[in-house]
C-alpha cells in the first residue's frame, strides 16, 4: 500500500520514471533504523518503507528521516505495512530478539528468533517479494530458514553473512597497526562467538607506515 498522505514537496521525486526503486525494512530497532539512515545518506534509494509491529516507532523514524532530507538526498520515506514489500526491489529483515547480557552465542535465542521470523516471512511471502535480505541473528541459520519458509528461489534470499564481523575485525586490526580499516584485505568466514572461532580468508600484506 502506498502512503496516500504523502504531500507534493520537492522531495517526492514525482518527476522520475514510473518504476521507483524501493527498499522495505522490516524491524525499526537499532539495526533497522541505522540501515534506513544509511540508505538515505547514500542517495541510492528513491523510496524507503519502514515496517514494524510498533507503528508509532516506525512513523517516528520516518518523520525524523524526512526532517533530515534537506541535508541529505531526496527520498520518499514512510511507515508502511507488509503489502509494501510486494513493490520493493529489496526487503531487508532486521527484526529479531534482543540479545541478553549473559548470552554466550547467537544460537541461544534461536527458538524465539525463528518463531518471530517465520511469522514475518509468511506475511511478506504472500506479496511475492523480489529479494529478501536477512540481517537477523543468527543470520546464517535464519537465512536458510527464511528461504525455506518463503518458497522463493535460493537466489532471491540473501543473508548479510559475516560482512559485519569482517568490518569489525578490519577496524580493530587497523587500530592495532595504525592503518585505515580499508587497507587489510581479509574476510571472516565464521561469525564471532562461535566455538570454532572466526576463520580468516584472503589476507594480504600491507605496510603500516
Amino acid at each position: 500500500m502506498s502512503d496516500s498522505s504523502y504531500n507534493n514537496s520537492p522531495n517526492t521525486l514525482h518527476d522520475k520514471p514510473s518504476h521507483i526503486a524501493r527498499v522495505a525494512i522490516v524491524g525499526t530497532s537499532l539495526v533497522g533504523a541505522t540501515t534506513a539512515y544509511a540508505l538515505l545518506i547514500s542517495g541510492t534509494v528513491a523510496e524507503i518503507v519502514l515496517i514494524d509491529r510498533d507503528k508509532k516507532r516506525a512513523e517516528g523514524h520516518a518523520n525524523d528521516m524526512r526532517d533530515a532530507a534537506l541535508f541529505s538526498h531526496n527520498a520518499k520515506v514512510f511507515a508502511g505495512d507488509f503489502s509494501d514489500c510486494g513493490d520493493a526491489d529489496v526487503t531487508i529483515i532486521t527484526a529479531g530478539v534482543s540479545p541478553s547480557v549473559d548470552m554466550k552465542s547467537r544460537l541461544d535465542n534461536l527458538h524465539e528468533s525463528a518463531s518471530m521470523l517465520k511469522d514475518i516471512t509468511g506475511k511478506i511471502a504472500c506479496h511475492n517479494p523480489r529479494i529478501l535480505l536477512v540481517a537477523s541473528n543468527p543470520v546464517d541459520v535464519l537465512t536458510y530458514a527464511v528461504w525455506k519458509w518463503s518458497g522463493l528461489p535460493a537466489g532471491r534470499v540473501i543473508g548479510s553473512g559475516t560482512s559485519l564481523d569482517t568490518s569489525r575485525f578490519r577496524r580493530r586490526l587497523g587500530e592495532l597497526y595504525g592503518v585505515a580499516p580499508q587497507r587489510p584485505r581479509l574476510y571472516r568466514w565464521r561469525a564471532r562467538r562461535q566455538p570454532s572461532g572466526g576463520l580468516i580468508l584472503g589476507a594480504n600484506r600491507w605496510h603500516a607506515s
